[in-house]
């Protein structure tokens, strides 16, 4: 089983599980972070629990997730900017999604883990394309074992990363570290923040 089709076959029960997480930690920092009425792509937006923070927040939200049962999710609980949530994985091409203008921040959150090391300059290109020249990247990933998971994960080279956007300009501003929010004691999560001032 791929990683997508994990997602897929279990959507209904990680939508709920990950809408009751705790999030209020990683809140708090976009609400730090990232200006009133930005314009914001979520990639990996999953059941959109952030999505629906940052739209209750005022912000404009976008989105892309390789799972059509995630999008098919996010359309039906913002039903009036359907449009907005594409089913879509990283690296992309700008071209192929249709951006029809440039946005202040990306957001990714849980995705970096599941990333061969090997695509990251790719991911990071993608990302800085959808992007204004001032704007914000929040990256959060997991640390840590995970037993009889089936999913595709990678221990995430954090360096590499910040080598990566340094060339394109953006500065780490801030890096946070938290326990899990569903309580599995074997993991970490790690929360960067990039500017591009």
């Amino acid at each position: 089983m791929t990683t997508i089709d994990y997602y897929n076959t279990n959507a209904t029960q990680l939508i709920d599980r990950y809408d009751n997480a705790n999030m209020s930690s990683l809140h708090q920092l976009l609400l730090k972070h990232i200006p009133k009425n930005s314009s914001i792509l979520d990639i990996g937006f999953g059941s959109g629990r952030d999505l629906q923070f940052l739209h209750d927040n005022g912000y404009d939200i976008w989105g892309i997730d390789p799972s059509a049962k995630f999008v098919e999710n996010a359309k039906k609980r913002f039903p009036s900017q359907q449009n907005q949530f594409l089913e879509e994985s990283v690296p992309f091409d700008r071209k192929d999604i249709g951006f029809p203008k440039d946005l202040d921040v990306v957001i990714t959150i849980a995705i970096w883990m599941h990333l061969k090391h090997s695509k990251y300059k790719d991911v990071v290109e993608s990302i800085v394309s959808v992007l204004k020249s001032q704007s914000t990247v929040v990256i959060s990933y997991s640390q840590g074992s995970r037993a009889n998971d089936e999913r595709y994960f990678e221990e995430v080279d954090l360096d590499y990363i910040t080598e990566l956007f340094n060339v394109k300009g953006f500065t780490l501003v801030e890096m946070l570290t938290n326990n899990d929010s569903l309580d599995r004691d074997s993991l970490t999560w790690v929360t960067v923040v990039f500017k591009n001032d």
